[in-house]
């Protein structure tokens, strides 16, 4: 697995998308930070913590949140889903029935590895923005505070890129796996889940609407919503009885650890037509 893996790392850094990716997180952050050389903001404004709404991540970058890093990284594993394939590459590797679980396991590894590279990306780049505007930083959060609420935006990340990854390597069509990296990350899948659910309540007359409103807050899009809060409120608990953080850690490594053992499951075994 660890040569499969120098390989994608190598092939990765010789390509252009790569760059196309960390071009578009320092557009999104340091850009719009950068404009406050020309159109100061107004004096005497400070960023209130780090990681929340008013914090100096958040504004520096004019309102992009570490959300960016969910957004993107869906959109990442869906090309890496189907890359091997059109190019011919994995033919000869998968060939024969050995290897193929270290195959498919460091493509899931190298998704969460990658899904990482771009937050770190955010990270340098949003602490650049907040240099650069020169504004003052009020109630910093502790550092084991801020690292929670970067692990949680990682762990948002993760969920979505391989649960897209998956789609692509079974349905072995990137455009299958953009369309579902876009559902995904509109929310469609979870409301229009629980809208048929609640649809069939109502018709039925079966009474799920509480129980489905206490779901609808577990579900990754919602969690994934309350790291753009920042870390204070990402690990206060609320109406559910959890903080979002905790949830989080629920639901979203059950997830990513089924997306890997079905992948790597019917990955090992299908036919490579």
């Amino acid at each position: 697995m660890i040569a499969l893996l120098k390989s994608d790392l190598y092939r990765t850094a010789h390509a252009r998308w790569p760059w196309v990716v960390l071009a578009l997180v320092a557009l999104a952050t340091l850009g719009s930070a950068v404009l406050t050389i020309w159109w100061p903001l107004e004096p005497g404004i400070v960023y209130d913590g780090l990681t929340g709404r008013a914090g100096a991540f958040r504004l520096a970058g004019r309102g992009c949140s570490i959300a960016l890093v969910s957004t993107i990284a869906p959109f990442v594993a869906a090309h890496l889903s189907c890359v091997d394939s059109d190019s011919g590459f994995d033919r000869t590797l998968l060939s024969s029935l050995r290897g193929r679980i270290a195959y498919f396991a460091e493509k899931y590894l190298f998704a969460v590895l990658f899904s990482g590279a771009i937050l770190l990306a955010y990270l340098v780049f949003s602490g650049i923005g907040a240099l650069v505007t020169l504004r003052a930083v009020t109630n910093v959060e502790p550092l084991w505070q801020i690292a929670a609420w970067a692990g949680e935006g990682w762990l948002a990340a993760c969920a979505y890129a391989l649960v897209v990854l998956l789609v692509g390597q079974l349905t072995r069509s990137r455009a299958i796996a953009f369309i579902v990296a876009f559902l995904l990350l509109s929310a469609a899948v979870e409301q229009g889940f629980f809208s048929f659910l609640l649809l069939v309540s109502n018709v039925f007359g079966l009474d799920w609407g509480p129980a489905l409103e206490a779901a609808l807050a577990w579900v990754p899009y919602v969690t994934t919503a309350s790291v753009g809060n920042g870390a204070a409120d990402m690990l206060a608990v609320d109406a559910t009885g959890f903080a979002p953080a905790v949830r989080a850690l629920i639901v979203c490594v059950p997830l990513c650890l089924a997306c890997g053992g079905l992948g790597i499951l019917v990955g090992a075994r299908r036919d490579l037509a």
